[in-house]
Formats: C-alpha cells, sequence, structure tokens
C-alpha cells in the first residue's frame, strides 16, 4: 500500500433520507420539474438507452452548443468531482495545492491522495472575505495548481475575473468550480461564466456540474472545460464511458428545456431574500449560492427541536473555525419555503 495513504480520512454519509419529509442539506434541488416533463421524457426512453453501451458524441454537441465551446475543449466526467480528480492526476507531481479554506472538502481528499501539500489559505473571520494577495503569497515553484470554487461552498463569495487574474498571471494551472454558479443574483453582482476566458488564459480550467440548478444530482454528470492541450492530456483518465446511457440522454433533456432551470434559479433567489427578511431574531450569513447560514444566541438548539420535530434536514456547520460559533444551520433554499409550517414555526420561535 502507498505509505502516504495512512492520512488520507474519507467519510460516508449513511443518512436514511426517507425518513424526513423535507430534505435541505447538500443544496440539492428537491423541487421536481413540472410532471409533464418528466412524462414526456420516461416516454422518450428505448430499450438502447439500457442496454447499449453509450455515445456521447451527440450530448457533447449539445453541450458545446449551449455553451459555446468547440468539441476540443470539453472533457466529460461522472459528476465534476470526479473530473476534478482528473485534473489532479493530470497536473499533480506531488507540488502545493493553493486554494481557499473552507471549500469543496474534496480538494483536500485528493491533495493527499496524490500525496501533495495541501495549503488552505482562510477567510477573513471578520469580513467573509477572501484576500486574492494572501493566496499569490502561498504560490511557489512548486505549487501544480491553484483551486477556488467560485461561488464558494461554504461561504458563498463569488469573485470576478479581474479580482481572480493575479492568480491566471501566474502561469500555474488555476481550476475555477463553478458548481453553483446559476444561482447568482444578477441584481447584486455583474457575474460572468469563466468559461469564456478559457481561450484568453490557456491556464484555466472550468469545472460545471448537472447536480444543483439542474436537479440531477443522481445522474452524476460534470464538465471540465478549458484549451484543448490541457483537454487532450485530462482524457487521458477517462473511463471507458464517462456516464450512463439514461443519464446523459436526460441532461440532453435539460439542456433543450433549460427555460425551467432558469425559472427555478429565480425563484430560488427570489425566496431566499423572503426567507433572511423574515429570520430576524437570527444572525444569517447569506451567500451567492442555494443556501443561508444561520445562528441565534442559544446556538440553534430550539431550531434543532423545531426541525427535528417536523422532520426537516439540515446540515450543522462548526463554523468556529472561521470566528462563528458551533451549530451554524446551513440551510437548502426552495421555493415555497418561507409558508412551510417548520418555518413559521422557526420564525416565530
Amino acid at each position: 500500500m502507498k505509505p502516504h495513504l495512512w492520512k488520507v480520512e474519507r467519510r460516508i454519509d449513511y443518512t436514511d433520507k426517507s425518513e424526513y419529509d423535507f430534505i435541505l442539506n447538500q443544496s440539492e434541488r428537491t423541487q421536481p420539474i413540472p410532471h409533464s416533463y418528466y412524462t414526456k421524457f420516461i416516454r422518450s426512453l428505448t430499450h438502447e438507452d439500457f442496454a447499449y453501451y453509450p455515445n456521447t458524441k451527440n450530448f457533447k454537441e449539445k453541450i458545446c452548443e449551449f455553451y459555446n465551446v468547440k468539441s476540443e475543449n470539453l472533457f466529460l466526467s461522472d459528476g465534476s468531482d470526479i473530473g476534478i480528480k482528473s485534473i489532479f492526476e493530470t497536473f499533480t507531481t506531488c507540488g502545493n495545492i493553493v486554494t481557499s479554506e473552507p471549500s469543496f472538502p474534496m480538494y483536500q481528499v485528493y491533495s493527499s491522495l496524490y500525496d501533495c501539500r495541501y495549503k488552505g489559505i482562510f477567510y477573513n473571520p471578520d469580513t467573509l472575505e477572501l484576500s486574492i494577495d494572501k493566496m499569490l503569497d502561498f504560490v511557489d515553484d512548486d505549487t501544480d495548481l491553484i483551486i477556488l470554487a467560485n461561488p464558494n461552498s461554504p461561504i458563498g463569495d463569488y469573485k470576478t475575473i479581474g479580482e481572480i487574474k493575479p492568480l491566471l498571471d501566474t502561469g500555474i494551472p488555476v481550476l475555477i468550480d463553478e458548481a453553483y454558479i446559476e444561482f447568482l443574483d444578477t441584481e447584486d453582482i455583474h457575474w460572468d461564466s469563466f468559461i469564456k476566458y478559457i481561450d484568453e488564459y490557456p491556464n484555466l480550467i472550468v469545472t460545471r456540474t448537472f447536480s444543483k440548478a439542474f436537479g440531477a444530482a443522481g445522474c452524476r454528470v460534470g464538465m471540465t472545460f478549458s484549451n484543448p492541450h490541457y483537454i487532450e492530456n485530462i482524457s487521458k483518465f477517462r473511463q471507458m464511458y464517462e456516464i450512463s446511457g439514461v443519464s446523459m440522454k436526460y441532461c440532453e433533456f435539460l439542456l433543450n428545456n433549460h427555460h425551467l432551470v432558469d425559472i427555478y434559479c429565480q425563484e430560488v433567489i427570489d425566496e431566499k431574500k423572503k426567507v433572511i427578511s423574515m429570520l430576524k431574531n437570527y444572525e444569517v450569513i447569506d451567500s451567492q449560492c442555494n443556501w443561508i447560514h444561520f445562528n441565534n444566541q442559544d446556538d440553534n438548539k430550539r431550531t434543532k427541536e423545531i426541525l427535528e420535530k417536523h422532520k426537516v434536514l439540515v446540515k450543522y456547520c462548526k463554523l468556529h473555525h472561521y470566528g462563528f460559533r458551533e451549530n451554524w444551520c446551513r440551510m437548502t433554499i426552495q421555493p415555497g419555503l418561507s409558508e412551510q409550517e417548520f418555518f413559521k414555526e422557526l420564525v416565530n420561535g
């Protein structure tokens, strides 16, 4: 066994979600698309979708058309986390991984698996801001990869291309993870997907997913965009068949009906504003994603009681590493959340 594997810690979540009436812990889309669309998709399935090995050609063409890229700029994977794993396999040589802290935990897991030195740059606990200059201080000749979730999970902030440009100017591969990009509030911030900059910055890599805004986390479909040379080498680590035929067909169906995604994301943004305005007895941390963090003076003890009574599954975060109390409640925002009885009890309790 490789000697460095002893330091790799993996956690498996065995939570039985069938025991809960509301699943609000993992930023999944729990609100289904309209039933008529599901019916239409299910009727489109054929024997070949299940029996034959998948051919990604048409699906790739659809993605390239949708995101305005060429096929040589695209790598498909079994979820964006496998795309990130392939990026680690391509670029790391037991050097440094510079990223923000906190962030997506798989960055640290892959750093350990590939025997790299993880350099997590902490957010300012008072302002919840990440200093790009401080990240640059940790970038040196031994740096293999720079990673930034944008928007960040769990903090939820967003960096513009102008802010991240100094990282790109280093020439070191920079991975921008855009898992939550569709939930950005365009009234509050001007944003662009970094996909449009892959020609301008040859060291830029962007990952996207169908898991969040598209509501297809169970399909496990991720995308990596970069220059043709990077994609060619990342693709050497691809599985023989990246994704299942049924998953591919459903995600293509969602691209063809993208107005459903646009409507849902705007509903989430509007609902989040409403929810925050109602949580007057709580300290709330907003995000540019589809969740909020909130806490009160009793460290959410009463909150836990209410949520458990109503069978609501949320995530409790120990944000004390960043200057906060423990037991912050992270709750995924869904349309109509503010009208639920458990939420009304939270507001009044």
